[in-house]
């Protein structure tokens, strides 16, 4: 009897000791069914800033980018239509990235290293200020903004992981200094400084031939445009991938201290009241010796000018008669009021061409 009371008073202490808890048995008429986690997505809560929000949580814990990754989307831009971002972080800590600010035929090509903290990815590099964006899930990220809070917004600050990695592009619009020396083409270009060595390719034959058939040009450094891209290899090569033009008698402009009307390829921003889309390379060049020639969005064209101070008299312009749909609407219209100028001004790094005193065409400088 006192054996028996004994282990009872054992057993009854070993379960007040217990730290498991206790457990309730389940009805009988309960059938367990599986769990299935839904990955949260962003919701356009309504804050009282627009463009700053707190983060939200997620339904993981970390991120691990233990392969080769490409992110891509168009973010919104102040000013602009928008900018195209294409991302690349690759597991050894380093990141390529392709900003293309649409309508401004403006292309960043950067390099750097990537850091991340918990979620957060920054981008580093010394071209140029990079962005860093959180990860609202494994397959999508979010624009941080200045705070270091993600953007919410009716408008999309995301961008989405590609099934597969792809590869950047690097073609861009370019405008620089070209020459031949001992049969090898080199391009400067006037927005970098960089001088590159162009490949002989299909693409830059047709190029090169123009250059060496014209005894105004042979030998010597012309400016050209051409939407060219580059090599990743450290060999820097260039690949011609379409050639425009080239503009004799022109300079790369130096944007800080516009001082003068010719010489530098002036790209059309603006007719009357309308805003002429940048896809069309709307540009021309008022040269030294009162000539202007330039690309209309379709044709080329040229024709004879004089100015007297701040007077412009422009003659009729002789022009090639392609036709062009989605252009003829601007070109017809630049054209138009280009012949109707009558006084021409330098207002900062505008070019504005009036007519009784009303601007008609406003131009920039071409940088690409």
């Amino acid at each position: 009897m006192k054996q028996s009371f004994i282990l009872s008073a054992l057993v009854l202490a070993l379960a007040g000791c217990s730290q498991l808890p206790e457990q309730a048995p389940a009805p009988i008429s309960e059938v367990s069914e599986p769990v299935v986690v839904v990955e949260p997505e962003l919701v356009e809560n309504e804050v009282l800033n627009d463009h700053v929000a707190q983060a939200q949580a997620t339904d993981f814990g970390h991120i691990f980018i233990d392969r080769d990754m490409s992110f891509i989307g168009t973010l919104p831009c102040e000013g602009c239509p928008g900018v195209k971002y294409h991302v690349n972080l690759f597991q050894d800590g380093k990141f390529e990235a392709r900003q293309e600010f649409i309508d401004r035929h403006e292309v960043n090509l950067v390099k750097g290293t990537w850091l991340l903290e918990g979620r957060v990815i920054h981008l580093m590099s010394q071209q140029t200020k990079i962005p860093s964006f959180q990860f609202v899930s494994n397959n999508k990220v979010v624009l941080l903004d200045e705070a270091g809070k993600p953007v919410i917004s009716k408008d999309n600050y995301e961008l989405v992981r590609s099934n597969n990695f792809v590869k950047l592009d690097t073609s861009m619009q370019m405008l620089g200094m070209y020459q031949v020396i001992d049969n090898n083409a080199v391009f400067t270009s006037c927005t970098s400084g960089e001088k590159l060595t162009i490949a002989m390719t299909q693409h830059h034959i047709p190029m090169l031939r123009s250059y060496q058939t014209d005894k105004n040009l042979n030998g010597k450094p012309v400016i050209a445009t051409m939407i060219a891209r580059q090599s990743q290899k450290e060999d820097k090569m260039l690949f011609v991938e379409k050639f425009e033009q080239f503009w004799p008698g022109a300079t790369c402009p130096d944007t800080l201290n516009i001082a003068k009307v010719q010489g530098i390829v002036w790209r059309v921003e603006r007719v009357k009241f309308i805003q002429v889309p940048q896809q069309y390379n709307l540009r021309m060049l008022f040269n030294d010796n009162a000539k202007l020639y330039g690309f209309s969005g379709c044709n080329v064209f040229n024709a004879s000018y004089s100015q007297s101070s701040n007077l412009l008299k422009v003659n009729p312009l002789v022009s090639t008669k392609k036709y062009c749909a989605q252009s003829n609407y601007y070109e017809s219209n630049f054209t138009q009021h280009l012949q109707m100028a009558d006084r021409i001004e330098l207002n900062g790094d505008k070019l504005q061409l009036f007519h009784n005193n009303e601007v008609v065409v406003e131009m920039k400088p071409a940088l690409n």
